[in-house]
């Protein structure tokens, strides 16, 4: 069943489509809720952001992912399916039931401006009592949600303060900078789509390279936004794979002379292929080629994995740059009669740089057999996530 609520007519205007998506089986009190936003939101974003069309879809579907408390990424990723099935530009997923939280002790919302979409859990909202105080709670996540999803930052005196619960006492809604922010922000999302346009290949390849090509920009800000170093905070079994490889390495003497060995014109080419082969086998080991899946080609569906594979190799790539000053470091503070002597260098000076970019390199391959011990979900919820709210 589908509702849709759509405004505006001047030919000029952008359309701004949002999904509010729900199960079917949902109870009177949280669909009611549900309609409610629908409605507040929708007539907010006609009176502050008016240079759009605005159309708000409230989706109930019977396949509505089951489980308590319900995963946010699980539904993430459906709602992120439902939005290329539906050919939304966003998508706010509902539940009644609370979220499962991975890095924090509680969780009501989780937004992905990767993959354009949000979860907001009202279980909590709905335990408060009065409708009134139910609604503007309600409210404030939604709004605080879907502000993430326009690409805002917490900010203490709008609707963007970190908040658990809202009321009338606190602001319930973006200022006026920020309803600014969204307008440009939104013109780039409002264009159409590449595969309504006439020149759209017709193989994927050359629609992936039409997508890369069009969208090159916006697609590299959106990469270099997410903070990808946060997989060295949260996954234990990749970084502990990589501590210890390198740590073998620093105390093998064998290590020291193949570095000897290897020159700079060889490291320099293994490097970048190391660091793509390392990330392809966790984008590939972790199914993260399953994420923003579409039967057709979309261009929704091919940024968000571009996006993604991006996010991991520069990731990566910080990675390598944090092991490289460690090891550096390291072999700064070890005596180096020792490790010249290790590396066969004996009255040599120790080209200590050239050293660290091995120990780093080698502690990537270690990282990549390590990332794929992770649960997968454990690797996707830090690459997608934006927040735990």
């Amino acid at each position: 069943m589908i509702n849709d609520t759509q405004t505006g007519s001047n030919a000029g205007q952008c359309q701004v489509t949002i999904g509010f998506v729900f199960d079917a089986d949902e109870s009177d009190p949280a669909r009611e809720l549900i309609q409610w936003l629908r409605q507040t939101l929708l007539k907010s974003l006609q009176r502050d952001i008016p240079n759009f069309i605005w159309s708000l879809r409230c989706i109930s579907r019977h396949d509505f992912p089951v489980g308590r408390p319900q995963d946010p990424l699980l539904l993430l990723e459906y709602g992120s399916d439902i939005k290329i099935e539906y050919g939304l530009d966003f998508t706010l997923v509902y539940t009644s039931h609370p979220l499962l939280a991975r890095f924090d002790q509680t969780v009501n919302g989780v937004p992905s401006t990767m993959l354009e979409t949000g979860v907001v859990s009202i279980a909590r909202q709905l335990d408060q009592g009065g409708i009134h105080a139910i609604q503007l709670s309600a409210l404030g996540l939604s709004r605080h949600i879907l502000g993430h999803l326009f690409n805002l930052e917490h900010k203490e005196t709008s609707i963007m303060r970190p908040r658990e619960f809202w009321n009338s006492d606190e602001p319930l809604d973006w200022d006026e900078q920020e309803k600014l922010k969204i307008n440009e922000f939104l013109h780039d999302i409002a264009d159409p789509r590449l595969e309504e346009t006439a020149g759209a290949a017709k193989t994927a390849g050359l629609f992936c390279l039409q997508v890369l090509l069009r969208e090159g920009l916006s697609l590299t800000r959106d990469i270099l936004s997410f903070r990808s170093w946060m997989m060295v905070l949260h996954l234990g079994r990749f970084t502990a794979a990589t501590a210890i490889s390198i740590i073998f390495m620093f105390l093998s003497a064998e290590a020291w002379e193949l570095g000897a060995a290897i020159t700079s014109k060889w490291l320099n080419p293994a490097l970048f292929t190391i660091l793509l082969l390392a990330t392809l086998s966790l984008y590939f080991g972790q199914n993260l080629q399953a994420v923003g899946r579409a039967d057709k080609m979309m261009e929704q569906a091919v940024r968000s994995r571009i996006i993604l594979f991006g996010t991991l190799l520069v990731g990566m790539l910080s990675f390598w740059l944090s092991l490289f000053a460690v090891s550096l470091g390291v072999i700064y503070m070890l005596p180096e009669i020792v490790l010249s002597n290790w590396a066969g260098l004996t009255g040599q000076p120790l080209p200590m740089p050239h050293f660290a970019k091995i120990m780093a390199t080698f502690g990537i391959l270690a990282s990549s057999l390590g990332g794929n011990l992770e649960e997968e979900h454990d690797l996707k919820a830090v690459l997608i996530y934006e927040e735990e709210t």
